[in-house]
């Protein structure tokens, strides 16, 4: 299925250019398959090192789920809305540094009292600040009687964070869990938990449990179903400083893929996606893609989906050991509604620098269940306006603002209505849009609809279309404890000089797949820059992201 919008493709003088570097015979060091975040992270790095680096990219613009869009005069990040990390000694701010691009790179932090606004069934509004102690105190004040229970709750992703740091990223050898597993007690006690094995331990009330899990967009997966460990990484991340950049995600993008094409010798070819990866013995020989070119490199990395990799390359090459990590399932996505609005200011509306996630129900794994049904009656909901979340301009026209809207669906409702006819797809998007306008104009901004000046949806066939994404998947495998555990995939395969980097062999988000990249550059060169064992303690981070949104507010 063709794509129905485009950021604008390459023009004839683009292609003839591409067309002339590749005709000059270019030997490479790296080869890499993809430019989402992780594969700009890597590849930024080695080049910087002084690695000559070729990027393959299957759409006209870098940065998969991280790539901006333009519809008329506003543009939109496609997927990503906030992350973590980005202060001093965070992963992003740490490679942005080491690429000499921390100055020119730089991130507004939420509001440290409530990055983001749980919206309940029952009317109240619980802030998710900065520091679990003022979070176990903002949800007693709202449900009294719960702050004990909070803070063993918080206690627990404490002691895993502390652990994790110190965890050797490598694959573990069995003595090792003899000698050393006293260190990692949690880690391993915890290991096949989910988020609500976690909930019911700690005797979290209903009230609790939705306000602790109301972004459950964040990591699509209700508790029933997602491993405490990702709870705890993004969770525990953003309650160290949640950011969104200076100058938007297109800047951050724009500038690691700048970071890469300015070494002699390092290039980025986009409309070019792989078709075929040809291996000889334990090697891979080459690359070849749709438009009929080979490339060849010292080393490869993939960024694209393994699963869809092993496909180019043959399942019948993978020893059984490597097989059973590809294995994996996916993770769900939803829909996304894109508005440029003109004539109104959401502040007057009470946003900000926060997000807002709306619950119709208390029980996220009943709501979770209905909606991949199809049951929209009573929808959890997401709500982002990133124009508010920085002073500069750049993607709206003056006096514009954005409003994202996002929700959890289902992918073969979408894929089969887009098979028969785009008019029957169209309309089953347009009908649920419509749903989510109603109720943000009766919750939120009332007479919404008359500021639209652009809307676009997207959907899990949208993923399909721009991002090659498996089923629509949102963050690659599903953040179970059966894919998150010590047999998840590594970067390592059978082949000597071929190495996944992407979020189902490392993590996802902007977070995850920079420390995914960041780990693999490190292991790739030995170039240990950054050690995680010094990363400063999460109080220290959380008085830090305080004091510099002071800072930002006082300029």
């Amino acid at each position: 299925m063709a794509k129905k919008s485009s950021t604008g493709a390459l023009t004839k003088e683009q292609h003839s250019a591409q067309d002339a570097r590749y005709a000059e015979n270019h030997e490479y060091d790296f080869l890499v398959i993809g430019t989402g975040n992780s594969a700009l992270t890597v590849g930024a790095l080695l080049a910087h090192a002084g690695h000559t680096v070729c990027l393959l990219e299957a759409h006209d613009i870098p940065g998969g789920y991280m790539q901006t869009f333009q519809i008329g005069d506003y543009s939109f990040c496609a997927q990503v809305h906030y992350t973590w990390g980005c202060g001093p000694g965070g992963k992003v701010y740490e490679v942005l540094k080491h690429l000499g691009l921390e100055k020119e790179i730089t991130f507004n932090l939420y509001d440290p009292d409530g990055y983001d606004h749980m919206a309940l069934p029952d009317g109240k509004m619980v802030k998710i600040p900065y520091g679990f102690e003022k979070l176990a105190e903002n949800i007693d004040s709202a449900y009294p009687g719960q702050k004990a229970n909070v803070q063993k709750f918080c206690g627990i992703l404490e002691q895993i964070r502390d652990e994790l740091r110190t965890f050797p990223e490598r694959k573990i050898r069995w003595w090792e869990l003899i000698t050393k597993g006293w260190q990692f007690r949690s880690l391993l006690t915890y290991r096949t938990r989910t988020l609500q094995d976690v909930f019911d331990e700690c005797h979290l009330s209903k009230e609790t449990q939705a306000i602790l899990i109301a972004n459950a967009g964040d990591f699509m997966a209700p508790p029933e179903e997602l491993s405490i460990f990702a709870y705890v990484g993004l969770f525990g991340g953003y309650n160290t400083g949640a950011y969104y950049p200076t100058k938007h995600f297109k800047h951050y993008v724009n500038g690691l893929a700048e970071a890469i094409t300015q070494h002699e010798g390092c290039h980025i070819y986009y409309e070019t996606p792989a078709s075929k990866i040809t291996t000889d013995g334990d090697r891979v020989t080459g690359v070849e893609t749709a438009n009929g070119k080979r490339f060849t490199a010292k080393k490869y990395i993939c960024n694209m989906d393994p699963q869809s990799a092993v496909k180019m390359i043959g399942i019948e090459k993978f020893p059984e050991s490597f097989q059973k990590p590809l294995t994996y399932d996916y993770s769900p996505s939803g829909m996304v509604i894109y508005l440029g609005l003109k004539d109104i200011d959401l502040r007057d509306f009470g946003f900000g620098r926060h997000n807002v996630w709306d619950l119709a129900e208390w029980d996220m794994n009943k709501m979770w269940k209905e909606q991949l049904k199809g049951n929209f009656e009573k929808p959890w909901f997401f709500i982002s306006t990133p124009s508010l979340h920085t002073h500069e301009s750049g993607t709206t026209p003056e006096g514009g603002q954005i409003m994202e809207i996002a929700t959890l669906t289902d992918f073969d409702s979408f894929h089969d209505a887009q098979q028969r006819s785009y008019a029957e797809y169209f309309k089953m998007k347009m009908a649920l849009a419509d749903h989510l306008l109603d109720l943000v104009e009766k919750k939120y901004v009332p007479n919404l609809r008359k500021h639209i000046v652009t809307k676009t949806i997207g959907t899990p066939s949208t993923n399909v279309d721009f991002v090659m994404a498996t089923r629509g998947n949102a963050y690659g495998s599903h953040m179970t404890p059966q894919n998150l555990g010590i047999g998840r995939l590594k970067a390592t395969t059978p082949f000597s000089n071929f190495f996944w980097c992407n979020a189902s062999s490392g993590y996802a988000g902007m977070y995850g797949t920079t420390h995914t990249g960041l780990n693999l550059y490190m292991d790739l060169t030995g170039d240990r820059f950054h050690d995680p064992t010094k990363t400063p303690e999460d109080d220290d981070l959380v008085r830090s992201a305080r004091e510099a949104f002071t800072q930002q507010n006082d300029q």
